[in-house]
């Protein structure tokens, strides 16, 4: 029988590719990336670049050595979505698998609208526990010792900090692993975000112009 998280790393290589099939980007942003489980599905035919942040250099070394040559437009950084953000290009699909975990939500949010339009998509998955141990792996253990960060994810801040951002859910599945574990991916659709924030603004200013004449 094969090691928690050597099925883990498996359930997510399936995740990923389903997430990619599913919406075929020419741009892709993974968050997390790590060592590029999952990339081998990717089509250099359909998508003209990858972008992928992590927060381990070594991680996103092994990850340049394995598909580098065969994406043929992988481009990667070594970031911590806490002291800076990516913000070099708008992309289709944000891929962003057990990362919320390590990261502030707010900041994790922020991200996406950093490369978000109308209409890319942002495929989440994250752990619900169950009462069984915290994510598996060494290199998890490697990611939150750089991050200095951990938390369980709460799905309803989650998803009220996106809806408030102009993100629609569309997709919901659960994938039970064999150690009691479930994995949870959550798929959005961003509507008009900037047309959005600037009624907003509009509001918020003729709330203050009527707050002044009373």
């Amino acid at each position: 029988m094969s090691h928690p998280a050597v099925r883990q790393e498996q359930a997510l290589n399936v995740i990923f590719r389903e997430q990619y099939e599913t919406y075929l980007p020419e741009k892709l942003l993974c968050i997390g990336i790590g060592t590029g489980n999952g990339l081998e599905h990717v089509s250099r035919e359909t998508t003209r670049i990858v972008y992928g942040i992590d927060i381990n250099d070594d991680f996103l070394k092994t990850c340049n050595r394995r598909y580098a040559d065969k994406i043929g437009s992988l481009w990667t950084r070594c970031l911590d979505i806490h002291r800076e953000y990516f913000n070099e290009d708008k992309v289709d699909l944000v891929i962003a698998n057990l990362v919320l975990e390590f990261i502030d939500i707010e900041r994790f949010t922020d991200q996406l609208k950093a490369v978000s339009r109308k209409g890319t998509i942002v495929s989440i998955v994250f752990q619900v526990r169950h009462d069984v141990p915290f994510i598996s792996g060494s290199g998890i253990n490697a990611i939150a010792c750089l991050s200095g960060y951990i938390q369980e994810v709460d799905r309803s801040v989650l998803e009220s900090r996106l809806k408030r951002d102009g993100f629609v859910r569309i997709k919901e599945q659960h994938h039970m692993l064999q150690d009691g574990k479930e994995l949870v991916r959550l798929d959005f659709f961003q509507q008009e975000e900037q047309c959005r924030i600037q009624l907003d603004q509009v509001r918020e200013q003729a709330g203050n112009r009527n707050r002044m004449s009373d």
